[in-house]
């Protein structure tokens, strides 16, 4: 199958297709109804061709998005071949079975939907066509014949709601996925390291999708390489360097889609030449695999989905700009995002970093950190130690703070990229089955004396997703069941 063709279905499928599976039942099912109590007679035959007309294209709608499902799971085992064959065995990949399942989920939902598309209409079609050659072989009476015919009437209404049930579980994938790291909604990290060397980078590798993360390692290898001189040139040994040049050209990147007017294309550029050389600034703008436009792509997803990591970012900038003397105030310094509201069913993220800003202390600080948690969390207590990075001139913030806010934005740019690489980040998530308000309660301290306590609720709630894609289907696939056996037992 052409490449084209198999994208214009899957195109059709995803933005077109899919809103049909829900309009055209929709459709078909008010128009039943205002035959029941209007005097138009069901047997009229331009009402019944429209309605016939109508189901039939619910009909081949359904068998487009099984026949895309078809394509686009050729398409997935295509690539997962061609990337083994390349040394890039992805079906390795942390996380890639939860990913495979879910992506192939959706698909055999689709062929889910087409089988009971085509039953309705089968039983639609015999209930107003067939009803009587049947009655004519079982013998039956002209009530019973009607009766017959009504109940089949309402069996193809119940299969087609089964077709809404099963559509509302599923996603219809894209069929350029794998190459594009578009598949990254399928994906869900389900485990990380409580501590993060480097909050930013490895916060972002922890949550792309196992396809994306083979380019991020590509790509992070590739801009690595001849780092210039001028960027963190006292950092040694170079495997350092080389780490610190990947969080803060992730954090140019992110400050440019976040910060656009501040970060602009200009200063991008003028700030990645002082990192990597200009043949690689090209690569990181403008290549074909994990470029500008790629990252802003992976930046609205994941600030959307995990929006704590990005948040100690912001508080980052926001600090800097407003008041950059506080991070100065104390010995260390702390900020944190702990959402207060988590839904039911989902993992909570809360992240922290933590910052030594004791000037002249060239030993590293051990911090121990002690989680406190309401009986129904998981985790419920724990506790670990980890050391901070000694405080150097790389963050050094001016006395005068009026300097920073008016000096050039490299400045500005070294403050955010020193803080995220000297800082220690802290990420937990936390699960609660409770509805209601979860006690927590955050201490850390050295060994010589506390630091900081913190003490929060998490409140845990249903929301309308959980509402509708817990009770959604089984109500629908219920009615669905129930209905002709309802109508049999009425006489209606």
């Amino acid at each position: 199958m052409s490449k084209p063709f198999a994208r214009i279905i899957n195109v059709y499928s995803r933005f077109i297709g899919f809103s049909l599976t829900f309009i055209l039942p929709a459709v078909i099912i008010v128009g039943l109804a205002l035959s029941t109590f209007n005097p138009v007679n069901f047997v009229d035959a331009t009402f019944t061709n429209w309605v016939n007309l109508v189901w039939v294209g619910f009909v081949l709608n359904s068998f487009i998005l099984a026949f895309n499902a078809i394509l686009v799971t050729l398409s997935f085992d295509a690539e997962v071949n061609k990337l083994t064959k390349e040394g890039t065995p992805i079906n390795s990949a942390a996380g890639f079975r939860n990913l495979e399942r879910k992506y192939k989920a959706s698909n055999f939902y689709l062929f889910i939907i087409s089988f009971f598309a085509l039953l309705s209409w089968a039983i639609f079609t015999l209930s107003i066509w067939g009803v009587e050659n049947v009655a004519k072989f079982l013998n039956l009476s002209d009530s019973a014949t009607d009766s017959f015919s009504m109940i089949s009437l309402y069996l193809s209404v119940s299969s087609m709601i089964f077709t809404i049930a099963a559509a509302i579980a599923i996603r219809i994938p894209s069929i350029s996925g794998l190459k594009v790291g578009t598949m990254v909604k399928y994906y869900v990290a389900s485990r990380h390291p409580y501590v993060l060397e480097s909050l930013f980078s490895d916060s972002i590798y922890t949550l792309l999708d196992p396809i994306t993360r083979v380019y991020f390692i590509k790509w992070c290898e590739k801009i690595s390489d001849n780092l210039e001189f001028d960027f963190a040139p006292a950092i040694q040994p170079p495997v350092k360097r080389q780490r610190i040049a990947v969080q803060n050209i992730l954090v140019l990147l992110y400050l440019h889609f976040r910060l656009p007017n501040v970060m602009d294309m200009d200063t991008l550029r003028d700030e990645l030449l002082r990192i990597v050389p200009e043949n690689k600034v090209d690569y990181i703008m403008e290549g074909e695999q994990l470029n500008i436009e790629r990252w802003i792509d992976i930046f609205e997803h994941l600030t959307k989905e995990t929006k704590e990591v990005f948040l100690i970012v912001d508080r980052i900038v926001l600090t800097l700009r407003e008041t950059p003397e506080i991070i100065d105030s104390k010995d260390f310094w702390i900020t944190s995002a702990v959402p207060p509201i988590q839904k039911k069913d989902e993992t909570q993220d809360i992240v922290f970093l933590l910052f030594n800003c004791k000037k002249g202390d060239t030993d590293p600080q051990k911090i121990t950190m002690r989680f406190n948690g309401a009986d129904e969390l998981s985790p419920h207590d724990f506790e670990i130690d980890f050391e901070l990075i000694p405080y150097d001139d790389f963050v050094t913030i001016p006395k005068e703070t009026d300097e920073l806010l008016t000096e050039q934005k490299r400045l500005f740019v070294k403050l955010v990229t020193g803080i995220l690489y000297q800082g220690t980040g802290i990420w937990i998530s936390v699960h609660s089955e409770n509805i209601g308000t979860n006690l927590i309660a955050i201490d850390f301290s050295t060994a010589d004396a506390p630091i900081e306590t913190q003490i929060f609720n998490l409140r845990v709630v249903k929301d309308i997703k959980f509402y509708l894609q817990s009770w959604g289907p089984k109500i629908l696939a219920s009615l669905g069941i129930f209905l002709p056996i309802l109508r049999a037992l009425l006489g209606l």
